[in-house]
């Protein structure tokens, strides 16, 4: 008889998010590697989950990427919109980013861009458009900024921003935002919110 699988939860969300996957494979009487070839054979995912990734996905010990969680549901018979459901309710709540790194749990709502005044609220508008562009890895997000002309975007000053350890210039800003998927007047909102935050700060 195998050994059984027992999860050490650090977040309530992430354990109950790993409890509804683990009972759609259990249900699906898939094995890892099944799922990872279906999501090939599928294209569900893009890149595709390799088993040990999904196997880790349903340990209920930190937040999964969320196209790793939508894959896994998908193969596993569930719906894609589901799953996003899910996963966003879990990242909501919970104070775990998806390579498991404690951080302070995302705030209830979205912050207004013109409400923001102080470079508080600058920072928690900042960690939530991340959040609902689906937590890209910092790597991620240099990357596309990179690709999309925005100008750069360092993961290590990036995560000491996001850390609260110093604050970003004006057009960092806007390099991440645009990373995050931000266009159009949404980068102007951004650069009026720094303009604001950095206004109250000085006074």
């Amino acid at each position: 008889m195998g050994r059984s699988r027992t999860a050490i939860p650090q977040s309530a969300q992430c354990y109950e998010l790993a409890q509804w996957l683990r009972s759609l494979r259990h249900r699906s009487g898939l094995t890892y590697r099944q799922m990872a070839e279906r999501t090939e054979s599928l294209r569900i995912a893009d890149p595709a989950c390799s088993a040990v990734t999904l196997s880790r996905a349903d340990r209920g010990t930190f937040l999964p990427r969320r196209h790793v969680v939508e894959a896994y549901a998908q193969v596993c018979g569930a719906t894609r919109r589901e799953a996003r459901m899910r996963w966003e309710q879990a990242a909501r709540q919970s104070g775990h980013t998806p390579d498991g790194r404690e951080v302070a749990p995302a705030p209830r709502g979205e912050r207004k861009l013109e409400l923001v005044y102080h470079p508080a609220h600058l920072l928690e508008a900042m960690h939530q458009a991340r959040l609902a562009a689906g937590q890209p890895s910092l790597r991620e997000m240099e990357k596309k900024a990179r690709d999309l002309g925005a100008g750069p975007l360092p993961r290590s000053t990036v995560a000491d921003i996001l850390a609260g350890f110093r604050m970003p210039s004006e057009e960092l800003l806007v390099a991440y935002v645009q990373a995050c998927g931000q266009r159009g007047r949404r980068l102007t909102l951004w650069r009026n919110a720094w303009a604001r935050a950095f206004g109250a700060d000085a006074a």
